[in-house]
């Protein structure tokens, strides 16, 4: 396993993987050791990024974010007179590796704070360490919510999430898209907690307008046939085919719908294809597909400009960014704001800091963090894939967009 310091190299080992509670209970019982912060210590914060394996394609916009964050805060001066610095841990996309990396950077590189995981599964694997060491995880992902059943991943005060939940992705469009494409969805999604949940409040605001759901699927990973899908949905003749199939999967099914012939029949509407996944798929099998999403490259909000000009201008004219990687750069410049607002670098004052603070750089225009359940407030855009289109830079046309979502409340015990 390889992983790198920003400022930045070190290596490390790996070690077997550590059960989530056992290891989560070994940050509690191991030896504390004491260290006394001057004005040249920097601020570290550990960063668990899947820059290999299957969510590499995410991994490298999601410490890329980071990273550039880091760099302009250090390049204003840092914090309190101090530097950030960013340790990233490669996880390889193996959830086992979370508990195992993370116990890792807070017990060994004695970092102040995490950022990162990519998954909801990844973030849960982390929960139980993160509560039991008492440090706040910044996670980036869009998600399925926080509902209690899910504790400590969720409804967990450490932790703030910086990505939009199906309330903020998908409820501002419901209206607009059936009333245009019709009441009737065909629900498709990968077999895990982010589709089936994202599924169930598309489902309740789809009641609520009148609609009605005609078939809801849920595929195991790595299927590479749809014959028996495509044949429902040719019977059920839905009017919408709400999408949230992830990985292999969605390549595997929207080519497979395109070479049917059904992309020209059927309205497709994904909250999981922004410009990362849309280019892998290319323009004859994404054009006319609809995509929800709080960020994309071609919002014409100036602090996007902003953004992109410096991140290509460090990472070079081709590289892609998507709402992670923009989660990941928000996480940062907002942790700073909250330890510069707190005065220290300690759990409880950073954790207070960062309720309710705002800021109005963020790519995607202003996003503000709700200090009742560690939920961003973000804007939400829609976006149609344009046909024969021949970059990002052209990929998507903007249907509608709202500049600030409140999410609807966390099912936890509020306020956190």
């Amino acid at each position: 396993m390889t992983t790198k310091r920003s400022r930045f190299a070190y290596s490390m080992s790996r070690r077997s993987a550590l059960s989530g509670m056992a290891a989560a209970a070994a940050v509690v019982s191991a030896p504390a050791i004491i260290r006394s912060a001057t004005a040249a210590d920097p601020i570290r914060i550990g960063v668990l990024s899947p820059v290999t394996g299957a969510w590499t394609v995410y991994g490298q916009a999601h410490s890329r974010g980071f990273e550039l964050a880091v760099e302009e805060i250090n390049a204003a001066g840092g914090v309190l007179g101090r530097p950030i610095e960013m340790i990233l841990a490669d996880y390889q996309t193996d959830q086992r590796l979370v508990v195992e990396q993370a116990n890792r950077l807070l017990r060994q590189e004695k970092v102040d704070l995490l950022a990162g995981t990519f998954s909801s599964a990844d973030r849960n694997a982390a929960g139980p360490v993160v509560k039991a060491a008492d440090k706040i995880l910044l996670y980036p992902t869009w998600y399925e919510g926080q509902i209690k059943d899910y504790y400590p991943g969720v409804c967990n005060p450490n932790i703030f999430m910086f990505g939009p939940e199906p309330t903020q992705q998908v409820w501002p469009f419901m209206e607009q898209m059936v009333k245009e494409h019709g009441k009737k969805f065909y629900m498709i999604g990968s077999d895990y907690a982010w589709p089936q949940v994202t599924n169930l409040f598309t489902k309740e605001k789809l009641q609520e307008l009148g609609g009605e759901t005609v078939a809801e699927v849920y595929i195991p990973f790595n299927t590479p046939q749809y014959e028996s899908v495509l044949r429902e949905i040719r019977e059920k003749k839905p009017d919408i085919i709400f999408h949230s199939l992830t990985g292999s999967d969605t390549v595997n099914f929207r080519q497979q719908f395109h070479a049917a012939g059904m992309s020209k029949d059927f309205t497709l509407w994904t909250v999981d294809d922004e410009e990362v996944v849309t280019s892998g798929l290319g323009p004859e099998v994404s054009a006319g597909a609809y995509v929800s999403f709080d960020y994309f490259m071609t919002i014409s909000h100036p602090n996007n400009k902003i953004f992109l000009d410096k991140y290509r201008a460090k990472y070079g004219p081709e590289a892609l960014m998507n709402t992670v990687g923009v989660g990941m750069y928000n996480a940062a410049h907002m942790g700073a704001m909250a330890i510069a607002k707190a005065g220290k670098v300690e759990t409880a004052a950073i954790r207070d800091a960062l309720k309710e603070l705002t800021f109005d750089k963020a790519p995607q225009g202003t996003v503000k963090m709700r200090g009742l359940d560690n939920q961003i407030v973000v804007p939400s855009y829609l976006m149609r894939v344009r046909e024969g289109w021949t970059s990002v830079n052209d990929m998507f046309e903007e249907i509608a967009s709202v500049q600030s979502v409140e999410p609807k409340d966390a099912r936890c015990d509020l306020p956190l």
